[in-house]
């Protein structure tokens, strides 16, 4: 059987995600902060765990070996996690493993609908050339990028800043202690974000986004993400950087804001609908 571990059990999970100790996604949700759910073998004595950041992905990691528990899995998927994503807005599964080595050899032999491959982009934060880059700041000046604090929040009219926070943090209050991040406006509207997406301790996971294709390619999004890794930096915290190789201008932003690319890693995707 699979089920699922309260929220004051989580902490029973870390063991099994101990190599990703910095990873604030994985991370965020064991403790709390960010928004998921945590799926076990074993409420009091968990050996393998599915990890559901929403919005973000889901983790299987522990015993691969667990017979029973990968047995269940793709109709507990079907059943009881398919119809929450969907109303969530959520329309892919997409997963990765920990540890990668045992997962791989029998993830195919746990989904009958045969999961699709896809790849990861990692990079690695390297402060030096960060500071030593030399980015033009320049935006239009029809724009404005601005901190994003809690006076803030309360003079977006549409709250669209809220939304986006909502979408991955259990409340605005959990943000605000946990979290920071920076927005782009343009007569006074917001049309961009770069926020902490996921958090741990002095780890963030940085997320960008300009909402409107008209008001791409101005420099924006660089310039969010630059204001955002300056007060990581002075906060005394460490911005992640992770994305998917079709997402050509991210990568860009990430190897120009001092990120140094990694070898890209296996992951695994299908759509929800395809889960019969």
């Amino acid at each position: 059987m699979i089920y699922e571990l309260p929220l004051k059990r989580y902490d029973k999970v870390r063991k099994l995600f101990k190599e990703q100790n910095d990873h604030p996604v994985i991370q965020g949700v064991i403790s709390g902060i960010n928004r998921g759910k945590i799926f076990v073998d074993d409420v009091e004595s968990p050996s393998t765990a599915l990890i559901w950041a929403v919005n973000e992905m889901f983790y299987l990691g522990g015993d691969h070996t667990n017979h029973t528990f990968n047995s269940f899995l793709q109709p507990f998927i079907i059943e009881r996690i398919k119809p929450e994503a969907l109303e969530l807005g959520e329309n892919d599964f997409n997963l990765e493993v920990y540890p990668p080595q045992g997962w791989h050899e029998v993830i195919s032999s746990l989904f009958p609908a045969g999961l699709k491959i896809g790849k990861r982009v990692p990079f690695k934060f390297n402060r030096e050339h960060f500071l030593s880059s030399k980015l033009n700041n320049a935006i239009p000046e029809e724009y404005i990028v601005s901190r994003i604090t809690q006076d803030f929040l309360l003079k977006d009219p549409l709250q669209t800043i809220n939304k986006e926070i909502k979408k991955f943090w259990v409340s605005e209050e959990s943000f605000l202690e946990h979290g920071l991040g920076w927005c782009a406006m343009h007569k006074s509207k917001v049309i961009g974000t770069c926020i902490s997406v996921f958090a741990c301790g002095g780890d963030v996971e940085i997320g960008i986004n300009v909402y409107e294709t008209e008001h791409r390619g101005r420099g924006l999004a660089t310039r969010m993400a630059r204001g955002f890794i300056n007060d990581c930096l002075k906060s005394g915290r460490k911005p992640h950087w992770t994305t998917e190789t079709f997402r050509h201008d991210s990568i860009v932003i990430a190897e120009k804001l001092g990120f140094e690319r990694l070898p890209n890693y296996q992951v695994y995707f299908l759509p929800f609908h395809e889960f019969k």
